[in-house]
């Protein structure tokens, strides 16, 4: 894959996080939470707690991981993006490194809470974000 073709490939990655990001950040707002509570339910499958609400941690927790999350894809599309395009070896590698060290976090704490299918879900975003890097 061209230097080009991986540079667009996570500009695109870049802004579905973003839009995921402000449709998770909907969690602490009842009455617009529908989106947040199907990508939340959807993480955790199947999907069977569509209609229950949303507890105070939940919303808590889910505006700072939106939070997070939106400035990730940016810094993806202000950072990695231009050092895709420049082969800028240092940012790739250290934006790989970073991607590792979430996986492991993330999906080690997925299985300790019995959430299983996130790992899954973990994996397929580490197999496209690092292949459009690498």
């Amino acid at each position: 894959m061209s230097l080009d073709t991986r540079a667009k490939f996570m500009m695109v990655v870049a802004v579905i996080f973003f839009i995921y990001s402000i449709l998770w950040a909907l969690a602490p707002y009842p009455s617009l939470n529908l989106p947040a509570r199907f990508i939340l339910d959807l993480a955790d499958w199947p999907l069977d707690n569509l209609d229950a609400p949303l507890d105070r941690n939940t919303q808590w927790l889910s505006a700072i991981g939106a939070g997070v999350l939106a400035a990730i894809s940016i810094f993806l599309g202000g950072i990695v993006v231009p050092a895709i395009k420049k082969a800028d070896t240092s940012v790739t590698r250290t934006t790989i490194l970073a991607m590792v060290v979430w996986y492991v976090i993330d999906s080690t704490g997925s299985v300790a809470a019995g959430v299983f299918s996130n790992v899954f879900f973990n994996t397929i975003y580490l197999f496209f974000d690092t292949n459009s890097i690498n």
